[in-house]
């Protein structure tokens, strides 16, 4: 069976990839003789890129886009103009200018340091943020808000199309991952990450699975907004920063196409790990109609370590991973224009996700490694979920401009058979009829749906105050977790809890140089915690099934908890190129409930809701910022501070809920350096630390454990050039420091260095990447911290692919 797999996964990575380039040989028609011809060119206002793009289809041309085009936008052009017309048009004011290097190849890159101005040129709008709840342009924030634009999307995915790389390559403050599914360590400033998916929330605080971010396809993603800190405008979980992923819309008139594929494999044995991908994708619109949509599919083989030796499928217990896995994700969003100012649309993303794992992890060497005398006989990983999305945007006049969303999120994750051990794993689930035989099917399950409507509006105060805008808005949510085995069996307490919000910020500019914004959001919930009977447990002894923890009842409560956040920041302009930020922000999180009732009735856990002190953990934090832009060097830098007074810690060696004082404080920097108008170095750094109160006595007495903070710092190093004009090459290295806190559980240092690249080809883009390029052996620190043995790194895996637009 496992020789027949093996064969249909290169079967299907063979037949995309020959797919694909029989596709990509379609020929240009005739563009080095009709780029210098005028044509009739209609082009709507709208995204630089997008146009841009349009210009490239309509005269036949290849684009090589150095720099990132992402948020620019463009007036509208209809004229009788050639290609280099066209172009130039496009372009004035947005410092960026284009290269024909050969008759049908045209690059984009940004105005060489020093180089005049465009004659007439019309300076674009500011990228523009919406995580905020707002379209509030970037330059009137903190220099640590961070946009990833479309391009630099691409251009990372050469390598890897794990969403989490690109964010962590973009952005400081973002941990190493633990190269599992579940990513719970996945932290940023030490605290947890809210993940919106066009400003609509993925968080399942009750429940937290953390399977969010591995689960959304790059291939539906137009750009990432990430703001940093704690953050309440969304509601619950962004006390360390707030994610929003911009998913795709089409255009009118500009119908575009991709096929997308690549195949993946460890250098160690490209055969067992052999791993195709194919997208399908499109944008475009008709009269008032628009629509994007993308489908992908992928399989994967085994994934290797730095040691040359095979990584275990579920080296997290119970969490599993990205190989020996098929996936498949449909995307698709629609919408119509009622009249100028209002649109409604529809989105809808669906997952379908499914790990064989052949064998079970050995946590008895070091580091973990895989078992093949125990062979994995439960049932698979999976994830079948769906999201949907529909909503409204409006121009009111005088009352405002803004959107409301309708949502609905139906997940279902199922977890893998986590193998018995004394120590990481010492209780499985028994039959109900039988203390001392395991439940066959007794792998849990998370069941979590969230509905709700979200409410934002700008409201222009113009006449009171040149610029004063009042964004307010409101949120009704609504939240069903279920925590099952696959036998149907509750495992933790079923919980309901409905969430009412309201907020109202102000932003104005002070002058042309000081921008000010503050705010404040009301929140309360009220969460039902239903009655349910814990199963019984046994463990093995000698290798015999023994009866361990009878079953026991749990009794429910109902409890209402509610905050108050606020935020300020002012944003100083002190020159053309020199801003500074103060900002301060409180964001708010909730324990994860359904862990602690897991373990009702063990070592001391109350089987009543009644006793479990369950209360919101405000998290405020502090920052400076600073942004310097010059002619070839760039640089942010930030310092901060995140305090709480009560955290929202489980401690699963002693089973008890923490909500103990917290204090962590950080700096983060960044960098890059023209040295040609083909090549810039760049570089990205952060610090961060923390302890807290064990005792309750008011003493930071403790460092924070490694699962919130497993390394203190990050350093990543890049270099990005472009050789013979067309081929765009990036070499980076990431050094992420050890941590000796905790001196039983220290964590090692690492070093790991990667190399991608892109090329224009038969009227596509042909990439490839290698990931851990020396086949470094290191000890990935978040997977490490996370269970508390050692979880070897990725090794050196080869990716190749190719991309063609129509």
């Amino acid at each position: 069976m496992k020789a027949k797999n093996f064969g249909m996964s290169r079967l299907l990575g063979s037949t995309a990839l020959v797919a694909t380039f029989m596709i990509a040989t379609v020929p240009m028609a005739h563009a080095q003789d009709t780029s210098n011809q005028a044509q009739p060119v209609s082009i709507a206002a709208g995204n630089l890129r997008a146009a841009i793009d349009q210009v490239a289809e309509q005269f036949g041309l290849q684009l090589i886009v150095q720099g990132d085009l992402g948020g620019l936008n463009s007036g509208a052009v209809s004229a009788n103009l050639s290609a280099p017309e066209a172009l130039h048009v496009l372009l004035a004011g947005s410092g960026y200018q284009f290269e024909f290097v050969t008759e049908d190849s045209v690059k984009i890159s940004p105005v060489a340091a020093g180089a005049p101005a465009v004659e007439g040129a019309v300076v674009l709008p500011d990228v523009v943020v919406t995580a905020t709840r707002s379209r509030r342009s970037l330059s009137t924030m903190s220099p640590s808000v961070v946009v990833i634009g479309r391009d630099q999307i691409e251009a990372q995915s050469a390598k890897s199309s794990d969403i989490t790389n690109v964010i962590r390559n973009s952005v400081p403050g973002f941990m190493f991952d633990d190269q599992s599914l579940i990513a719970s360590t996945e932290t940023f400033r030490g605290r947890d990450v809210q993940v919106l998916v066009d400003g609509v929330s993925r968080n399942t605080p009750l429940r937290n699975s953390s399977r969010i971010l591995s689960m959304i396809d790059i291939q539906q993603v137009e750009s990432i907004e990430v703001i940093p800190g704690s953050n309440a405008l969304n509601g619950d979980g962004a006390t360390g920063a707030t994610i929003n992923i911009i998913t795709k819309t089409g255009e009118a008139g500009k119908n575009t196409f991709v096929v997308d594929g690549h195949v993946k494999s460890y250098t160690d044995d490209i055969g067992e790990s052999f791993s195709p991908s194919l997208t399908l994708s499109g944008s475009g619109g008709v009269g008032k109609v628009d629509w994007a949509a993308s489908v992908t599919g992928s399989k994967t083989g085994n994934a290797y370590d730095g040691y040359g030796n095979q990584v275990p499928s579920d080296a997290m217990l119970g969490q599993g991973g990205f190989d020996n896995a098929e996936d498949l994700n449909l995307f698709g969003k629609t919408g119509v224009t009622l009249a100028e100012g209002h649109r409604v649309f529809l989105s809808t993303e669906v997952v379908r996700f499914r790990q064989d794992i052949e064998y079970n992890p050995d946590l008895t060497t070091d580091p973990v490694s895989v078992d093949y005398d125990n062979p994995y006989r439960a049932q698979p990983l999976e994830d079948e979920s769906q999201y949907f999305t529909a909503g409204y945007e409006y121009d009111l006049g005088k009352i405002g401009t803004g959107d409301l969303k309708l949502f609905y999120n139906d997940s279902y994750k199922q977890a893998a058979r986590a193998d018995y051990h004394a120590s990481y794993n010492p209780a499985l689930v028994a039959l109900a009829s039988s203390g001392s035989t395991e439940d066959p099917l007794g792998q849990s399950v998370i069941e979590a749906v969230k509905y709700g409507i979200k409410l934002s509006t700008d409201t222009s105060l113009d006449m009171a105050y040149d610029g004063l805008t009042l964004t307010w808005g409101g949120d009704l949510t609504f939240d069903d977790v279920k925590y099952r085995t696959v036998s149907d069996r509750d495992i933790g307490a079923p919980m309901e809890q409905d969430g009412k919000a309201i907020f109202a910020q102000l932003s104005a500019p002070v002058t042309d140089y000081v921008d000010l914004s503050g705010g404040v959001r009301y929140e309360t919930y009220d969460l039902t915690v239903k009655d349910f009977t814990r199963p019984n447990y046994m463990r093995y002894v000698g290798g015999v099934g023994t009866a361990y923890i009878g079953a026991a009842a749990f009794t429910g409560g109902n409890t209402t908890y509610n905050a108050v956040t606020y935020n300020a920041s002012a944003v100083v302009h002190w020159t053309d190129q020199i801003d500074t930020s103060f900002s301060y922000s409180e964001g708010f999180s909730v324990p994860d409930v359904g862990a602690y009732t897991r373990r009702a009735g063990i070592s001391g856990v109350s089987m009543n809701f009644a006793d479990i002190d369950v209360d919101a953990s405000k998290v405020k934090t502090y920052e400076i910022a600073a942004r310097f832009t010059g002619q070839d060097f760039r640089t942010t830098g930030a310092v901060y501070m995140s305090t709480n007074e009560r955290g929202d810690n489980f401690d699963s060696s002693t089973n008890s809920l923490s909500q103990e004082k917290e204090r962590i404080l950080g700096a983060e920097l960044t960098g890059e350096y023209d040295i040609s108008e083909d090549t810039y170095i760049g570089a990205l750094a952060s610090y961060v630390e923390g302890r807290y109160d064990t005792n309750e006595d008011g003493d930071l007495d403790s460092w924070l454990p490694n699962n919130r903070i497993p390394s203190p710092f990050r350093f990543t190093g890049y270099v990005d050039s472009h050789v013979w004009d067309d081929l765009n090459l990036r070499f980076d290295g990431t050094y992420t420091a050890g941590r000796n806190k905790i001196k039983t559980a220290k964590i090692k240092p690492s070093l790991v260095f990667n190399l991608s690249g892109n090329y224009p080809v038969l009227g596509g883009t042909a990439r490839f990447g290698i990931e851990n390029i020396l086949d470094t052996s290191y000890e990935n620190p978040a997977a490490t911290a996370l269970r508390g043995y050692s979880v070897a790194g990725h090794g050196r895996a080869v990716t190749i692919g190719f991309r063609r637009e129509f």
